[in-house]
């Protein structure tokens, strides 16, 4: 009877978890990093705008965000306005354990009239995340790089990227879980703290017992007592050195997953003012060893 009761109870969790994941559809498992974290523009001609939309359809969500940025530049709505989006995606994709480095973006050019003066908008977009949200509306977020009216802008050189070096190795080794929680990997972050926090206390509590017991045994001169309390004290010292074997384990694992697994989709600015700049890149060596690259932009 209660093996059914815990095969139903069973059943229905993992029903319940299926039809949130089927209703949760969204274009990344994490949200980009620039969703809650500014990017900061190497030079004057330009801003980084974040736009959100909503709409029925994908498509109409990204009209919905143009027509948003345009707003935002100062193009109020109701002008004829004539758009002309010229979508080259300089696409570089390279994955390495999952991880994605990608340079891609699509300029687009505004053409309209503000009191009576043709002006121009210069616009690229950088990014975007959507989510589908369960009433079959689409929550649409788009990073946008924007000059002001007239002005041409020298836009950054750009990669979108999941990886993040030895950024999360280094605090997941301080602490287990910061580096998850660094990469934007919160559950699994909030995860790796509490199993570490939970193993701690299990060593703790089943070290103290085992300490306990032994104490008992040179107090007591009844061999039947002796000998449970020894029973005792060798389950309590089994139970200490799983806990200890579970969180090297875990801890192993945090250092693993802080390194290899990808991160918050970010974005790195490799130019400054001046047009030139340089970037620290994580890579290999032939054969295998971790090195870092850097790469100079004149």
């Amino acid at each position: 009877m209660l093996s059914n009761k815990f095969l139903r109870l069973l059943l229905v969790a993992v029903l319940a978890v299926c039809s949130v994941t089927a209703i949760a559809q969204k274009s990344d498992n994490i949200k980009p990093r620039w969703m809650h974290s500014s990017v900061i523009p190497s030079n004057s001609t330009f801003v980084y705008d974040v736009v959100t939309s909503d709409a029925p359809s994908l498509a109409k969500a990204r009209e919905q965000a143009l027509s948003s940025l345009m707003i935002q530049a100062g193009l109020e709505g109701g002008q004829t306005v004539e758009t002309n989006v010229d979508s080259y995606l300089h696409e570089s994709h390279s994955a390495r354990n999952d991880k994605e480095d990608r340079t891609a973006d699509e300029t687009i050019t505004v053409k309209s009239t503000l009191k009576g003066e043709p002006v121009t908008l210069t616009a690229r977009k950088v990014d975007e995340y959507w989510e589908h949200m369960p009433d079959g509306s689409y929550h649409l977020s788009t990073l946008y790089a924007r000059s002001p009216v007239n002005v041409t802008p020298r836009f950054d050189d750009l990669r979108l990227t999941t990886n993040y070096g030895g950024r999360g190795l280094w605090r997941s080794a301080i602490v287990p879980g910061w580096g998850q929680f660094y990469k934007g990997s919160n559950l699994k972050g909030g995860l790796i703290l509490g199993g570490t926090v939970l193993l701690a206390g299990g060593i703790i509590y089943t070290e103290n017992m085992r300490q306990d017991y032994m104490n008992k045994i040179t107090k007591t001169h009844n061999t039947g007592n002796i000998r449970s309390y020894k029973n005792s004290a060798d389950n309590f010292a089994m139970g200490r050195n799983v806990c200890i074997g579970a969180l090297a384990a875990l801890y192993v694992y945090n250092l693993v997953d802080a390194i290899v697994a990808p991160g918050a989709r970010r974005v790195l600015v490799r130019k400054n003012a001046n047009g030139g700049g340089y970037a620290l890149l994580p890579s290999v060596t032939y054969d295998g060893g971790p090195a870092m690259v850097a790469q100079i932009t004149f």
